[in-house]
């Protein structure tokens, strides 16, 4: 989409007084993930909101780009509250290629400023867009690596290729042990996708724990469940009728969640041992500033939830350390209620179903901060490689999931 406006309004239907026939503001969004709706344009200030075509909440994500003929501050209102991380907005000058969050004191609960320069396309949005291009310049390197192997889940309704990353022992071995990776079940979510490419970099590294890893361990790695959704710009929460992480149960909507629910339990064969669904949570305040894990209904999944998370404690390398006290959000409290599951099975209850699971969780990726710390894909990517030792340690110790 491409909205122009000019001193004389063409493109939209509004009054523009402040609009000067030198300074033309154009509003983009037709690339990859996209998503915005202009109410108006007044001057040098757009009122904007996200575009809820697709759920049936009230939801947050949005993503666009400006361009204007002068050099000027512009002046971004959105017409409704939370739509802005405590961070403000994610800017990239580079179309999408680095993102940084802005200067403080450039926003406030629902404006946000930027000095956009003549002629150069600015964009904008609530985190750090993370599309299919990213997954291609990321894996790229990893393609001719002797593990590794691109295969394709599913062809979406719209012709796009659902990828399955998997990784599994070199020469012929058998794995004695497998591993299920998921993101983007909804498809905003991307800043789970820079947590998913450093535990993969990890596994791949050529450090001896991981070679070892990789010589009784097989991962299947789905960076994006809802293609469609992540590609087009849509929330992918609260999708209508039902989105992908409440479709694991009756008859799937979804070419990738049917795919998934048809072919792991043979691929299995009772040698998957942990199910892994990485999400981001709502846009901010209390937990959802916080790196958390969801805590399952089944009590014995929950006591292995709470030995991971130790280990992930313990194997905090980076510069995001994780916060044990606040670190889970135990199945009856809060949120993570029998009522926030009443449209559909999520992908860990039904990965708990699954036999020889020992551990089926979902975890939370905020989008802009944990624990009043300031989060990039830098020190995600970090944390992924935390989370993958920790993965080692934990199919490697006795007990239910040991490959001993």
């Amino acid at each position: 989409m491409k909205i122009v406006l000019s001193s004389f309004c063409l493109f939209l239907s509004c009054i523009c007084p402040g609009c000067g026939q030198n300074n033309p503001i154009q509003i983009l969004s037709d690339f990859p993930a996209g998503n915005i709706t202009v109410d108006s344009i007044r001057g040098n200030t757009v009122y904007l909101r996200p575009d809820l075509r697709d759920t049936g909440q009230d939801w947050f994500y949005w993503y666009f780009a400006v361009v204007t003929t002068g050099s000027d501050s512009v002046y971004f209102h959105f017409n409704r509250s939370n739509c802005l991380t405590i961070k403000g907005p994610a800017v990239s000058t580079d179309k999408a290629e680095t993102w940084e969050w802005p200067e403080a004191g450039t926003f406030t609960g629902t404006t946000f400023r930027y000095f956009v320069k003549a002629g150069e396309e600015t964009r904008f949005s609530m985190g750090m867009p993370y599309t299919q291009a990213n997954f291609d310049r990321f894996i790229h390197p990893f393609k001719e690596h002797p593990a590794v192997q691109l295969e394709t889940l599913c062809i979406t309704p719209k012709k796009r290729a659902t990828e399955k990353l998997v990784i599994r022992p070199a020469d012929g071995k058998t794995a004695r042990q497998k591993v299920l990776i998921t993101a983007r079940h909804h498809a905003c979510e991307m800043m789970a996708n820079y947590v998913l490419e450093g535990m993969i970099q990890t596994i791949l590294s050529e450090d001896a724990r991981m070679t070892r890893l990789r010589d009784r361990v097989a991962f299947w790695i789905i960076p994006f469940m809802d293609k469609d959704g992540v590609e087009d710009g849509d929330q992918g929460k609260a999708r209508v009728p039902r989105d992908h992480n409440r479709d694991y149960n009756g008859t799937s909507l979804y070419c990738s969640t049917d795919a998934l629910r048809t072919t792991v339990p043979e691929w299995s064969g009772g040698a998957m041992k942990v199910a892994l669904d990485l999400h981001c949570p709502w846009i901010k305040g209390n937990l959802n500033e916080h790196i958390y894990l969801v805590g399952n209904a089944s009590e014995e999944i929950a006591r292995q939830q709470r030995t991971w998370m130790h280990l992930i404690a313990q194997h905090n390398s980076g510069t995001i350390r994780y916060d044990l006290d606040k670190g889970i959000v135990p199945y009856g409290t809060a949120w993570n209620t029998n009522a926030n599951y009443e449209q559909g099975m999520s992908f860990a209850a039904w990965a708990s179903t699954l036999d020889g699971i020992v551990m089926s969780t979902t975890f939370e990726i905020p989008y802009a901060v944990h624990n009043g710390q300031t989060l990039t894909p830098e020190n995600l990517r970090e944390f992924g490689k935390d989370i993958a030792y920790a993965l080692e340690d934990y199919l490697n110790q006795p007990g239910p999931g040991t490959s001993k």
